[in-house]
């Protein structure tokens, strides 16, 4: 996760910076409310370029199946040749933690150390490591519709290396509120997930879940007064349910933070939101390390097309 995250923080400030080739996605809906995306993108003077094909399906859970599954295309920049065909499922969920652990690196204060976690899911789990990689975090409390997914995350949680000296249980949505320094959204929820009147000063939230202009984890009382940086502007004021409304001057590239060109929290009583609907540029840069490590032990299997 930590090397996830740096790279992910380099991917935003190229995209900021212009660097970064990122269409916004193409979508086509699916049955039963399920869709799928395609993300292309490169970098200049990159060796690699990817494709992401993407699908969301909520009805998954009672199938047994994630909600999202992937896969990514990673390429050779310059002949086009195809290089690997890798496991999108577990590299959405690392790239899309990354982003909220370049977020929570940030823009959470320095001090942040209880975490209120909506979800519990793929995406909720890499968001809690992220969120425990960046910041030393002493409690995590998990907000869930199904209370026996929150117990497995809890288990799978406290089995944890990484997330040693946390402690992580189940809690409601007010218990959760009540002190938390970073508050995390992972779900895919249509409407708002709490009541932004609970929060406390100072507060950092991430949102990851909704990615269509119907849908949204946050409400206004929590977007009032606070300041909202994205990944993304045009992809996050198209997409997202909860930025509707909102212009460009309204929002805050996260990637213009990372280069310096634009302050980040400006102090402790400062409300932060970091509304993320996930950038083709994430899957880029993550892939490309997977793709050398993999190469670096000597994993995979090579593939030859007739």
């Amino acid at each position: 996760m930590p090397e996830a995250i740096d790279a992910v923080a380099e991917g935003f400030a190229a995209l900021s910076d212009g660097r970064a080739t990122v269409p916004v996605r193409a979508s086509v809906p699916l049955r039963d409310g399920a869709v799928a995306l395609a993300m292309p993108a490169s970098l200049a003077g990159g060796p690699y370029y990817s494709v992401k094909v993407v699908t969301v399906a909520s009805g998954n859970a009672t199938r047994g199946l994630p909600a999202v599954l992937a896969s990514v295309a990673l390429g050779d920049a310059a002949t086009g040749t195809l290089l690997a065909l890798i496991d999108g499922t577990s590299l959405t969920a690392l790239r899309t933690g990354a982003g909220g652990g370049v977020a929570a690196r940030a823009l959470a204060r320095k001090d942040a150390s209880v975490l209120a976690l909506f979800g519990a899911g793929v995406q909720a789990r890499t968001q809690l490591l992220a969120a425990a990689a960046v910041r030393k975090l002493r409690d995590a409390r998990v907000v869930g519709r199904d209370a026996r997914r929150v117990a497995r995350f809890v288990e799978w949680a406290r089995g944890e290396a990484s997330l040693a000296g946390v402690a992580v249980g189940a809690s409601d949505a007010g218990a959760a509120l009540a002190g938390a320094d970073i508050v995390v959204t992972a779900t895919s929820s249509s409407t708002p997930v709490f009541d932004g009147r609970g929060l406390g000063q100072g507060v950092h939230v991430t949102a990851v879940g909704a990615f269509t202009p119907e849908m949204r984890e946050l409400d206004d009382a929590t977007l009032r007064g606070a300041r909202i940086f994205v990944d993304q502007r045009a992809a996050a004021l198209a997409e997202a349910g909860e930025l509707q409304g909102l212009t460009s001057g309204d929002v805050v590239e996260i990637g213009e933070v990372l280069a310096g060109r634009l302050l980040g929290r400006r102090d402790g009583d400062e409300r932060t939101v970091f509304k993320s609907v996930g950038n083709a540029i994430q899957d880029l840069v993550v892939a490309s390390r997977v793709y050398e490590r993999a190469r670096e032990l000597g994993l995979g299997e090579d593939v030859r097309f007739p």
